[in-house]
């Protein structure tokens, strides 16, 4: 029997977690908005952050500390009700939030809780619950309704975002191993269609090919000041053609990059993507996470 783990019920309303199987998330978008969310939803309800992959506190903090303007005490708030534990079998608690819509992943775990809630984000079958204890918060624009489906779109703490100064002329490109994944042809693609540019690449250390040109360089994520190292991004083809709510591109008009949006000839298949650059362009403001945002009220009314 694998481990079973049972989450503090006395001192927390709702914990906030993502997934876990035996491939590894690694830092994702994922990753950040639980910080989002935990630095909204705490000033409402006792909340605990529940990761259940093998990510320490130290890696943990370098990564809210490259997005995210906290102070000293706020960090060590934030350790102080986040949990590590690596892929429990059983786990129960009160209430919990996933924020990567990862059902399949938890086909073979057991949860005991009182509810539970996604953030819909690519994993269909989501659409099929029939669960009264689960609620899916969806963008309706992009999926079809469901049973406890409530319309709501992801959003972004931007105004915890640390301020960066200019960026360089550089290119980024973004290839880690899960979904992301670039060919060894687009490398070299991009390379001939940009011959006198350098790139920035963030991919994972198994999915870096070899033998490259020297103009690509590789990185380890994340990346201590990141908006700083580049000027325009290119987001690249998703194999799967489905891209839930774009975290990047959005980051990127914050703070001011250019995004190419290179060989994308499905923007009609792929409505995550669509509706995300449709809000970026006709309506911004409306992916800022607030104070008033609609995840506080959905919660209250039912946790």
């Amino acid at each position: 029997m694998g481990r079973i783990l049972q989450l503090d019920k006395k001192n927390y309303d709702l914990w906030l977690s993502y997934t876990w199987s035996p491939n590894n998330h690694g830092i994702c978008g994922h990753t950040f908005e639980v910080i989002d969310y935990y630095l909204l939803l705490k000033k409402f309800f006792r909340v605990g952050i529940f990761l259940a992959e093998d990510i320490d506190w130290e890696t943990f903090k370098a990564s809210t500390l490259s997005k995210y303007d906290l102070t000293f005490e706020e960090l060590e708030e934030m350790q102080k009700h986040t949990v590590f534990a690596n892929r429990p079998s059983l786990v129960s608690g009160n209430n919990i939030l996933f924020t990567d819509g990862g059902v399949r992943s938890l086909h073979d775990k057991t949860l005991f809780f009182d509810k539970i809630f996604h953030f819909a984000c690519g994993d269909f079958e989501i659409k099929d619950n029939k669960d009264p204890k689960v609620f899916i918060l969806q963008d309706d624009r992009v999926y079809q309704k469901c049973f406890n489906g409530i319309n709501y779109k992801k959003k972004i703490n931007f105004a915890r975002y640390k301020k960066v100064g200019p960026g360089t002329k550089d290119f980024l490109l973004y290839g880690t191993k899960n979904c992301r994944a670039i060919p060894n042809e687009l490398y070299d693609e991009l390379l001939n269609l940009y011959p006198n540019q350098d790139f920035i690449c963030l991919t994972s250390k198994e999915n870096r090919p070899v033998a490259l040109s020297s103009r690509m360089k590789f990185v380890d994520i994340p990346v201590e000041n990141l908006f700083e190292k580049f000027g325009t991004y290119i987001y690249t083809p998703v194999p799967r053609k489905f891209d839930c709510s774009p975290r990047f591109i959005a980051e990127c008009k914050f703070y001011g990059k250019d995004v190419i949006y290179h060989n994308i000839d499905y923007w009609d298949e792929d409505k995550g993507l669509y509706w995300r650059k449709w809000d970026l362009d006709h309506d911004f403001d409306s992916i800022f996470l607030k104070d008033t945002d609609d995840i506080v009220s959905i919660l209250k009314e039912r946790i």
